[in-house]
């Protein structure tokens, strides 16, 4: 199928898929908002339930312009343990304390006095929102040109319409048989 065709297609849908296609392009923009506020929530309950624990970052990674890399060092209950924690806000140079809370049930799982958990949270639902943006942008559009395109076309066969009953009083109007000179005036 080229592309031309799957656009004729979506755009001879009906609304209800228009619309079915808006709401599940909310949802998806959505999520990432959800995903922002449980994670502000974790942080909470963290900083609440944690483990205080004093971590030493031993090397500081400048990849690029947006990926910059801090590599710690902690103890919990006697073993070692080492983490990797994304400096976008806050980058620290080597052999700087940073205190952390670490979840009791999960020593891997911690939050930075700066704000900062572990791994990589809410890459995967900032793609999925950017998605749904574009699927209800693109819905959101073919409903508008749908309803402008009937719209216009109204306005025409509103227009042929007035033309045809123009024509028809004129042919009804006319005498029939008599023929007029033009006037010389």
């Amino acid at each position: 199928m080229t592309t031309v065709k799957i656009v004729r297609i979506w755009w001879r849908m009906r609304y209800p898929a228009y619309l079915l296609g808006i709401v599940v392009g909310m949802v998806m923009m959505w999520l990432p908002v959800k995903t922002f506020n449980d994670t502000d929530a974790w942080e909470d309950r963290l900083r609440a339930d944690g483990v205080p624990i004093q971590a030493v970052i031993y090397e500081t990674v400048h990849k690029g312009r947006n990926s910059n890399t801090m590599h710690m060092r902690y103890q919990v209950a006697g073993a070692a343990r080492q983490a990797e924690v994304g400096c976008w806000e806050v980058c620290l140079p080597a052999d700087t304390a940073v205190r952390i809370w670490v979840n009791p049930d999960d020593p891997d799982d911690f939050v930075t006095e700066f704000g900062t958990l572990s791994g990589n949270r809410g890459r995967l639902q900032g793609a999925v929102g950017a998605a749904g943006l574009i699927l209800s942008g693109t819905m959101l559009a073919a409903v508008v040109g749908r309803f402008l395109g009937r719209r216009r076309d109204r306005r025409r066969r509103d227009w042929q319409s007035q033309q045809r009953d123009q024509r028809r009083r004129q042919f009804l109007n006319a005498r029939g048989g008599t023929k007029r000179k033009p006037s010389r005036r």
